[in-house]
């Protein structure tokens, strides 16, 4: 498994992928880049192809620049996919992952909602080049457009995929948006990073609890405690466990020369205060009940499951 970088975010991906190696009694190994760059993936992966794995599963950093690469590993035999965020333009096998346009519109709807379809919104970004953020962007000022035409998005700040970054993000828009309604990060850093500026703005009573809505993506610890503390009213979590078993079942099947489906849809779980402390242990009987069965019956299931 070939994460984009060293991440908080990986650990469940990675959890799953081992789970399912115990299962069939598959070596697995672990190998994130330092750093969210090209460079550094692609030499982890030359390095792979170079040892003569059987499969790699990777969360692309870039999708075009990953295209030779990858090249080399299925000219040399080696099973190739994405998980996480995908790759098309290489000749990797399939994408198991979040199917992120629709993600975001979900949340557009459940934001929506709890703006009462008005009111000023800015989102936080970590990277305004990476695909699936973007798609996760437009997917949510789609569902704004359509269930709430009413609320205007003021700003569009990238945080770099840093938490510090996202904190000083959060700082300049809400000094520049006084009537700032709302703010929705797209990547994981945002929600730790805004609550950061929350925490320390009521602390000295410069804001009160609730008075700017917080909702994001992914479920860092820090995400997980603002909604415990009310502080973030919601996460889109995707199913990260899911991801990392799919991709060891999906690796298996290739190499045992079964077709494979070209994108599997793992789906998204919205974590609100009344599931924050279940959620994880949801998704995982979810997986474990895909185990049951065969690799056809737990892609088919799968994808059932995220429609």
């Amino acid at each position: 498994m070939v994460p984009k970088g060293i991440q908080p975010y990986y650990e469940p991906c990675w959890q799953g992928f081992q789970d399912a190696g115990k299962k069939y009694g598959v070596k697995t190994e672990f190998r994130a880049p330092e750093l969210f760059q090209l460079t550094q993936q692609v030499q982890v992966l030359e390095d792979l192809v170079s040892r003569h794995v059987t499969g790699i599963t990777i969360s692309a950093v870039d999708d075009t620049g990953l295209d030779n690469v990858v090249d080399q590993a299925t000219k040399a035999g080696i099973k190739v996919i994405t998980f996480d965020s995908a790759a098309p333009s290489t000749s990797a096998l399939c994408y198991i992952g979040t199917s992120n346009e629709v993600a975001g519109y979900d949340a557009g709807v459940e934001l929506a909602k709890l703006m009462d379809n008005k009111g000023q919104l800015a989102i936080l970004q970590g990277g305004l080049g990476a695909t699936n953020l973007n798609q996760r962007r437009a997917g949510l000022i789609k569902a704004l457009k359509e269930k709430a035409p009413n609320i205007q998005v003021v700003g569009l700040s990238d945080t770099e995929g840093k938490i510090e970054e996202a904190t000083k993000k959060t700082e300049d828009l809400l000094q520049a948006n006084p009537n700032l309604r709302a703010i929705f990060g797209v990547s994981s850093e945002c929600v730790p990073g805004a609550e950061n500026v929350f925490k320390d703005k009521m602390k000295k009573g410069q804001l009160k609890k609730g008075q700017i809505l917080l909702a994001g993506f992914d479920d860092q610890k820090e995400t997980l405690d603002a909604i415990r503390a009310g502080d973030c009213q919601f996460s889109i979590a995707q199913k990260t466990y899911k991801m990392g078993w799919l991709s060891l079942e999906v690796l298996r099947a290739a190499h045992q020369g079964k077709p494979i489906p070209k994108n599997i849809d793992t789906g998204v779980e919205l974590i609100r205060k009344d599931n924050v402390d279940t959620y994880m242990q949801d998704m995982k009987k979810e997986v474990q009940s895909l185990a049951s069965g065969s690799f056809e019956n737990a892609t088919t299931t799968a994808a059932t499951q995220a429609k």
